[in-house]
């Protein structure tokens, strides 16, 4: 029996509404940034694109084949928050133990470190892979550091389709096409260019192996 893989977006939202998205499920979680918008506020709406963006690109991955997405928001109407809101959401999307968590972002503060270790290690341990860039601005950043996060490099070399698991500063990391959907100018932009996309795509590269025979 083949299980419907899941994952978790942690970004901006996801618009279910998106013709990138049809016939896939998604689930609106709690929302984790603060903010004037924050207040009665969930996971289903998407005022920025940037959540939808990377759930379009993941989606492509599967073909056909459905995907549950459950999306945990910690964007509001900027595309900046608090990286204890990130560390927060984080904490909630391990607890719902998908195949893959999904975060194009990252610190390149030490502040977090310890909490994030611990939680590479709890989804680790649960089957949970998390995907995150392997740097910022040029400077290494967490939680894509971390050994059992799978760290990913936008590389435009990449083709769209088929990440690639490199040797790269001592451990394997992914270099992934940064480029976005061919149905980014559709209906509604989808508003994410770079290292997001490229992380999407791996989370995609990962979804489609995922669920086989009944895996969680």
């Amino acid at each position: 029996m083949t299980a419907t893989p899941r994952v978790v977006v942690i970004d901006s939202g996801v618009d279910a509404r998106h013709p990138a998205l049809r016939g896939h499920t998604v689930l609106a979680g709690p929302a984790f940034h603060t903010g004037a918008d924050a207040d009665n506020d969930d996971s289903g709406r998407d005022e920025l694109g940037h959540g939808t963006a990377v759930a379009a690109t993941l989606v492509r991955f599967l073909g056909e084949r459905p995907v549950e997405i459950t999306s945990l928001r910690v964007f509001g109407r900027e595309p900046v928050c608090d990286f204890a809101s990130v560390l927060r959401a984080l904490e909630h999307a391990v607890t719902l133990r998908p195949n893959v968590v999904n975060l194009s972002l990252g610190t390149t503060s030490l502040r977090f470190r310890g909490a994030l270790q611990d939680l590479a290690r709890t989804a680790k341990a649960a089957g949970t892979r998390v995907v995150a860039p392997a740097s910022y601005g040029g400077l290494p950043c967490d939680p894509g550091t971390l050994a059992e996060v799978e760290a990913v490099v936008g590389d435009p070399n990449v083709l769209p389709m088929l990440p690639e698991l490199r040797p790269h500063g001592g451990r394997l990391v992914w270099f992934a096409s940064p480029l976005p959907p061919p149905d980014a100018d559709g209906v509604r932009r989808l508003r994410a260019r770079g290292d997001s996309l490229a992380v999407a795509a791996v989370s995609g590269a990962l979804l489609r192996s995922a669920g086989i025979h009944g895996a969680a």
